[in-house]
């Protein structure tokens, strides 16, 4: 039985799905952070990123940027 909570392959994004590419400068904590989580998972800092844009975007409230 796999334990939801911890199977992040529902996570990985089809690369379909992105027609283009966004860059983004992190500091060097969250760079090193990224690493740590790509040593333990063996998915590339790439795909981890991917991964937290979707989840963010699936929780984005568009609503508070508008007075």
């Amino acid at each position: 039985m796999v334990d939801e909570s911890k199977d992040v392959s529902r996570l990985q994004p089809d690369s379909k799905d992105f027609p283009g590419r966004i860059d983004v400068e992190v500091s060097q904590e969250v760079l090193a952070y990224l690493q740590r989580i790509s040593d333990r998972t063996g998915r590339s800092i790439s795909e981890i990123a991917a991964a937290m844009v979707i989840q963010g975007a699936e929780r984005f409230d568009l609503e508070q940027f508008y007075l």
